[in-house]
């Protein structure tokens, strides 16, 4: 049971994130609110299956510059022992309760090692459901932020708010002409849904070489190195959505 200045300032902030109309807003009240609590970096992501090209999709994010790119170039989603954990779980869940496959050490230490580089060491995960058909999440990370129980019960009603209403948001204003072909639209979206190549040739009816030529070309079009960052960049453009 929260105490009356805590519930004070999480429906305080409910209220606010409710006069919103922007998803940016949304994120930045959400960090405005949660900084009292010691959190530094978010994200509002949804969670494909842990496959090489399955990076985390993101609707929203605040985090230290340079981490997302280290975290899609190095494939640290591989190893992201947090975010496994996070596609099953269905309450809250401290960062360091997240349980890790012993073998996978090596690649354990280095993601352990890159959230401690960029001051995301400890934090919280808070599954959200699956709104856009994946199991999703907020994250929130810091150095020192505050982990008790009733800051989690406060980050999670704050939180489930925030998603739900960022989720509700449209994700541009403008209408967006799009370099990429139809085929390459479709090949990019079912991949940001967590779809291999090879599932994405039986569902367009394509053969699986065809998939990755359009993955291949639509990377260069977008100016991405790979078929994970061509997604990113174009759900953030807003050339396909979640």
């Amino acid at each position: 049971m929260l105490c009356g200045a805590r519930r004070s300032f999480v429906f305080d902030t409910i209220e606010g994130l409710s006069r919103l109309d922007a998803l940016a807003d949304v994120s930045i009240g959400l960090t405005t609110a949660v900084a009292s609590f010691g959190f530094t970096s978010l994200g509002i992501n949804g969670l494909p299956s842990r496959k090489p090209e399955a990076d985390p999709i993101i609707l929203t994010e605040s985090a230290p510059a340079g981490f997302r790119a280290l975290y899609t170039d190095e494939r640290l989603y591989l190893s992201d022992h947090i975010c496994v954990h996070g596609r099953t779980a269905r309450e809250p869940f401290r960062f360091s309760e997240a349980p890790y496959e012993s073998v996978r050490s090596w690649s354990h230490k280095r993601f352990l090692q890159v959230l401690q580089t960029f001051r995301m060491g400890r934090g919280l995960m808070v599954p959200i459901g699956r709104p856009s058909h994946l199991p999703a999440c907020v994250w929130l990370a810091g150095e020192s932020p505050d982990l008790d129980d009733d800051t989690i019960l406060a980050t999670q009603l704050i939180t489930l708010f925030a998603a739900s209403k960022a989720y509700a948001l449209p994700r541009e204003e403008k209408q967006v002409v799009s370099p990429l072909t139809l085929r390459e639209r479709d090949v990019l979206a079912w991949s940001a849904q967590g779809k291999s190549a090879w599932e994405i040739a039986r569902i367009l009816n394509i053969a699986k070489r065809t998939v990755d030529e359009h993955a291949r070309v639509a990377a260069r079009k977008l100016g991405a190195t790979n078929r994970t960052h061509a997604v990113a960049v174009a759900i953030s453009r807003g050339i396909i959505e979640l």
